[in-house]
C-alpha cells in the first residue's frame, strides 16, 4: 500500500526508468574522446545509463538484456497495481489513479502523463529525453518519444496516435503541444499544465493564474444552516436524483441557473448542495474572467479541468456580466457552454436576473430557479435569528425594521455586523440605538437615485407638524401601516390576498405653505427612513415615451434604495386624463396610467403633494391609500404655529403677542416661518431681542410678496408699528 501520492509517483518513475533503459538499448551515442569534444552538447551512453541508476538496479551499457528488462518491467508494473488496489481499499487518495478514472484514461494515456510529469520533477529526465531525441535542446518528450517508450509494435504506435489528436482527452485537458524541429505530429513537444503537475503531486489548491479568478471551498469547512430557501435546496436535490434515476432520459450534466438580488443566498445554495454531496465547491468570478481580456477559452478549459481534478461542483457567479451583446461576452458564453456540454455532473450559474440559453440541447438539463427577497414575516424571523447570533442586543421592533427594508438574508446579516461595529464605536449605551441600526441598514443599499432625486434630511417630527386632529390622525395611521405591516401582511395572512398594492401611498393636498413638505419629512423621521424628493424637471419629458422610461428608472432605484419617494408639486404630472384629440393627449394619459401602475407595484412608500386637488384624476385618487387635506390654518392653529416657530435659543421679547399675531395675520405656516426668520435677522442687525416691531415689519414684507397690503387699521393697538 502507498502511504501517499508521492510514494506512488516515485514507483511510477521507476517503471518509466525501465522503459527508458529498454529504449537506450536500441541506441548508441558518442563515447570516449569524441564525447569529450562535445561535452555540454551531448551525453554519452555511460552517462545516460548512470542517470538511470537506482537503489533497485544499476545498469551499464549492455549489462541487461531485453528479456531481463521486460521481466523487471512486468514485476514493477504488477507491484504498482497491487499497491494501488490496496491503497484504494484503505482510502488512500492517489491523484494519478483518480484522474485516470475521472477521465476514463487508457493505460497508455495514463503512462503518457507519467512521461511528461518526469520532466517537471527531475532534470535527469530532460537530459535523457534530449539523449533519446539525439538533440539536447529538446528536453521535453515528443509524441514520437512517448510512442517509442510506451508502444512495442508499429501497430500499437499507429493506434496510439489518436490519443494526441486535438479533440482527444490528453490534448484537451492535460497537455499542451509545442512545435518541434519538424511540423508533423510526431515532432510536437508535450508539456503538462502547471495545475496538472500540482495536482499529481498531491496539492489540493488552485495554482497559477486560475487562483486569481476562482477559489475552492471544502466540504469539511464549517457552514451555517439555510435560514431561508430550504425548499429551493430540496428542489435541487430532487432534480438531481430524478436525473440520476434516468427519469429525464440519458444521464447528463445539470445546469442550475440561480438568479436573484445580491445576498439572496445563491452561493449559499451551491455551498449546501456541494456539502450534501461531500464535494468541494469551485467558485469562479465571471466578472474577473471577463476583465482578463484574452485567452478566455483556455482559462475556462483550465477551470473546468480543475473542477474535475478537485472533484468539485463548479459554481460560476456574476454571470450577468456576460449578458450583453458584446462579442467578448458572447464568446465567453459559448466557451462556457461548450465545456458544460462535455461535463458530467452538477453545474451552477449564478446571476442577478433571469436568463435562458437560446439553444438548450440534449447535452445538459437547464433548470432556472429564482431566489427572491423573503416576505415580511420571514424577514422579521431572519432579523431576530441573525441579531441574536451576532450579539446585537437592542430594544427594537424587528418586524418594523423588516417592513421598511426589503432585505435579502445576506443584507440582513451584513446590517447586523455593521450595526455592531457602529455601536462598538459609539457605545452600546447610546440613546440613538434605533437610529444607528437604521443607518447600518442604509449602508447595505446601493442605488443611483441621486441622479433623479434629492436626498432630504428630515428635521421635523410629527410633533412639529401642527394640523387639525383629523389630519394628524391620518398621518399617524399612515406611519402605522409601515410599522405593523409584518403583522397584517405576515401574521394575519393578507400578503396572500393581495397580488399588488402592498406599498403605502399618501397624497397631501392644500394651499402652498400649509405643511405638506414638512409632513413628508416628519413621516420619514418617524420611520427612520431616507427621503428622496423627485426632480420632476428631470422626470417629465416632452418626448414621447421618455417620461415612462424615467419613471421606471426612479422606481427601480427606489426599490433598491428602500427609501421614501416624494413627488412634490405633481400637478403637471398628474393632471386629469383628457379626451384624446391628438397623439400628445394620448401619451399624456399613458403617462398618468403608467405612474399609477408603478405606485401600485411599488412595495415601498410613495408620497405626493399638490396645491390643486381638482386637477388630479379621480381614478388616481381611488388608488391612493391616504389622501390628507391641508387646510388654511385658522387662528387657533396659527397661534400654535407662532408659539412653536421660534427656537428656544432665540431671544424673544416678552412683548411678543402671539394671540394677536394669529388673529390679525392670516398667513399659512410657511408664511409664519418666513416672517419669524426675517424678524430674527432684523433683530440680529439691531443687536436686540425679537420684538413685535420687527415681526410686524417682516409680516408687512411677507404679505407684500403676494400682493397683499398690511394696513394700520389691521393692527389695532399695534398700528403705530406699521411705519417704523
Amino acid at each position: 500500500m502507498y502511504a501517499d501520492s508521492l510514494q506512488h509517483i516515485k514507483e511510477e518513475l521507476k517503471h518509466l526508468d525501465l522503459r527508458i533503459l529498454l529504449l537506450l538499448g536500441q541506441q548508441s551515442r558518442p563515447s570516449g574522446s569524441q564525447a569529450d569534444r562535445l561535452r555540454g552538447l551531448v551525453i554519452s551512453d555511460e552517462e545516460a545509463y548512470r542517470l538511470i541508476k537506482t537503489d533497485i538496479f544499476s545498469p551499464a551499457p549492455g549489462s541487461s538484456d531485453k528479456k531481463t528488462l521486460h521481466e523487471m518491467l512486468a514485476q514493477v508494473k504488477k507491484e504498482i497495481q497491487e499497491k494501488r488496489a490496496e491503497s484504494r481499499k484503505k482510502g488512500v487518495f492517489l491523484p494519478l489513479e483518480y484522474l485516470s478514472a475521472a477521465f476514463s484514461l487508457t493505460p497508455l494515456e495514463e503512462q503518457c502523463l507519467v512521461v511528461c510529469l518526469a520532466a517537471e520533477l527531475d532534470m535527469k529526465y530532460q537530459k535523457l529525453y534530449g539523449f533519446l531525441h539525439d538533440d539536447m535542446t529538446r528536453k521535453r518528450p515528443t509524441v514520437d518519444l512517448v510512442l517509442n517508450l510506451l508502444c512495442e509494435t508499429t501497430e500499437e504506435k499507429l493506434l496510439a496516435r489518436r490519443c494526441f489528436s486535438p479533440d482527444g482527452i490528453l490534448m484537451k485537458y492535460f497537455l499542451t503541444r509545442h512545435d518541434g524541429a519538424g511540423s508533423g505530429m510526431l515532432s510536437k513537444e508535450l508539456c503538462l499544465g502547471e495545475d496538472v503537475v500540482s495536482f499529481l503531486l498531491g496539492s489540493s489548491g488552485l495554482t497559477g493564474a486560475v487562483s486569481n479568478f476562482a477559489e475552492l471551498e471544502y466540504p469539511y469547512e464549517e457552514l451555517g444552516p439555510l435560514l431561508w430557501g430550504q425548499g429551493i435546496q430540496d428542489n435541487i436535490k430532487k432534480v438531481v436524483q430524478s436525473v440520476n434515476r434516468g427519469e429525464y432520459g440519458k444521464k447528463q450534466s445539470i445546469v442550475f441557473y440561480l438568479y436573484g438580488p445580491k445576498g439572496a443566498g445563491k452561493k449559499l445554495q451551491a455551498r449546501h448542495f456541494s456539502k450534501y454531496l461531500n464535494q468541494t465547491l469551485l467558485l469562479v468570478d465571471l466578472r474577473r474572467v471577463l476583465e482578463k481580456g484574452q485567452d478566455h477559452g483556455e482559462l475556462l478549459e483550465t477551470l473546468g479541468r480543475d473542477a474535475v481534478f478537485q472533484g468539485a461542483v463548479p459554481a460560476f457567479f456574476n454571470f450577468q456580466a456576460l449578458l450583453t451583446d458584446h462579442i467578448t461576452c458572447s464568446q465567453i458564453r459559448e466557451d462556457l457552454f461548450r465545456f458544460i456540454k462535455t461535463f458530467t455532473g452538477v453545474f451552477f450559474l449564478l446571476a442577478d436576473r433571469p436568463w435562458k440559453p437560446e439553444d438548450i440541447t440534449e447535452d445538459y438539463h437547464f433548470v432556472d430557479i429564482e431566489l427572491n427577497v423573503p416576505p415580511d414575516a420571514e424577514r422579521k424571523r431572519l432579523w431576530e435569528v441573525l441579531a441574536g447570533e451576532g450579539g446585537l442586543e437592542a430594544n427594537i421592533d424587528w418586524g418594523d425594521l423588516a417592513a421598511k427594508f426589503r432585505f435579502t438574508p445576506g443584507q440582513i446579516k451584513n446590517a447586523v455586523v455593521t450595526a455592531n461595529n457602529m455601536l462598538h464605536r459609539d457605545g452600546r449605551e447610546s440613546d440613538n440605538v434605533s437610529e444607528i441600526i437604521h443607518k447600518a441598514c442604509y449602508a447595505q443599499v446601493s442605488h443611483n437615485l441621486e441622479q433623479m432625486a434629492t436626498l432630504i434630511r428630515p428635521v421635523y417630527s410629527l410633533d412639529d407638524v401642527i394640523l387639525p386632529d383629523e389630519q394628524k390622525k391620518h398621518l399617524k395611521n399612515a406611519c402605522n401601516q409601515v410599522k405593523y405591516r409584518h403583522i397584517v401582511y405576515g401574521q394575519w395572512g393578507f400578503d396572500r390576498k393581495l397580488a399588488y398594492g402592498k406599498g403605502l401611498s399618501i397624497l397631501f393636498f392644500g394651499p402652498s405653505g400649509t405643511g405638506k413638505t414638512m409632513s413628508a419629512q416628519a413621516v420619514a423621521k418617524e420611520l427612520h427612513m431616507e427621503l428622496y424628493k423627485i426632480n420632476l424637471a428631470r422626470t417629465v419629458s416632452k418626448y414621447i415615451g421618455e417620461t415612462e422610461k424615467n419613471l421606471q428608472q426612479v422606481f427601480d432605484e427606489a426599490q433598491r434604495s428602500n427609501a421614501i419617494l416624494f413627488f412634490d408639486e405633481t400637478d403637471a404630472l398628474l393632471g386629469k386624463r383628457s379626451e384624446v384629440k391628438d397623439s400628445r393627449d394620448r401619451y399624456s394619459n399613458i403617462e398618468v396610467a403608467f405612474l399609477l401602475q408603478k405606485i401600485e407595484e411599488f412595495e415601498g412608500i410613495t408620497m405626493l403633494a399638490t396645491n390643486l386637488i381638482q386637477n388630479i384624476d379621480e381614478a388616481f385618487m381611488r388608488r391612493i391609500n391616504f389622501i390628507i387635506k391641508y387646510p388654511f390654518p385658522d387662528a387657533r392653529h396659527r397661534e400654535k404655529i407662532w408659539r412653536s416657530v421660534f427656537p428656544a435659543e432665540a431671544p424673544v421679547s416678552q412683548d411678543l403677542d402671539f394671540e394677536f399675531l394669529a388673529e390679525k395675520l392670516e398667513i399659512t405656516g410657511g408664511g409664519i416661518k418666513n416672517v419669524a426668520v426675517s424678524a430674527a435677522f432684523l433683530a440680529a442687525g439691531e443687536a436686540s431681542p425679537i420684538t413685535m416691531e420687527q415681526v410686524i415689519q417682516a409680516a408687512k414684507y411677507e404679505l407684500g410678496k403676494t400682493g397683499k397690503i398690511l394696513l394700520s387699521d389691521d393692527l389695532g393697538e399695534y398700528n403705530y408699528l406699521i411705519n417704523k
